[in-house]
């Protein structure tokens, strides 16, 4: 199986395939990584075109600029300011965030792949839908920390990623956390 690796608060993991909670529903508070879709897509090669409302371009969009320090309050503020991280994943950028922790919380944007290609790849993640997109969750603990990603299909042949890691993160909690970040992170993104 193929793994993406990011790098996020100067570690490294791994994103293979656990499946996550249904992020519109009330959070938990165990660290189970396992929830029954409502819906699920099939995640085979040739499955369904993924919903995309409004398309989108990716064109000349800085993924620094997709989330700001308002947005990403909630969480605390920035350990240092946003940068880019393309050596990890290419058009990413890393937010490195104060929030009462010793390591703090990571927040990755990215412009991203198709759709497709991250639900083929992590085959126990959920679908659902957010602002009329299709979106990928997947939740997978690496180490001490656990790993949250959101893939939104935009266009045809591109994604954003809105991806959050946390050391002794509850995955029910963070994709309930990460929800605004996608519409914002979405709402940055240009109608094509």
């Amino acid at each position: 199986m193929l793994l993406a690796a990011l790098a996020l608060a100067g570690c490294s993991y791994s994103i293979n395939g656990t499946a996550l909670p249904d992020p519109s529903g009330p959070p938990a508070t165990s660290r189970s990584t396992s929830a029954a879709p409502s819906s699920p897509a099939p995640s085979t090669a040739g499955g369904p075109a993924p919903k995309i409302a409004k398309p989108r371009t990716v064109a000349g969009v800085d993924p620094c600029k997709m989330l700001d320090a308002n947005d990403l309050k909630f969480i605390g503020p920035f350990k240092r300011e946003p940068r880019r991280q393309d050596d990890t994943i290419p058009e990413s950028c890393q937010y490195l965030l104060e929030d009462g922790t010793t390591g703090g919380r990571t927040v990755v944007t990215a412009l991203y792949q198709r759709y497709e290609q991250v639900r083929d790849r992590q085959k126990n993640g959920k679908e659902q839908v957010v602002e009329g997109h299709s979106t990928w969750w997947f939740c997978q603990l690496s180490g001490p920390e656990e790993v949250c990603t959101a893939t939104i299909a935009v266009n045809a042949n591109r994604s954003i990623l809105v991806a959050m890691s946390q050391a002794g993160g509850v995955p029910d909690q963070m994709v309930v956390a990460m929800a605004p970040l996608l519409k914002a992170a979405l709402a940055r993104i240009p109608v094509a």
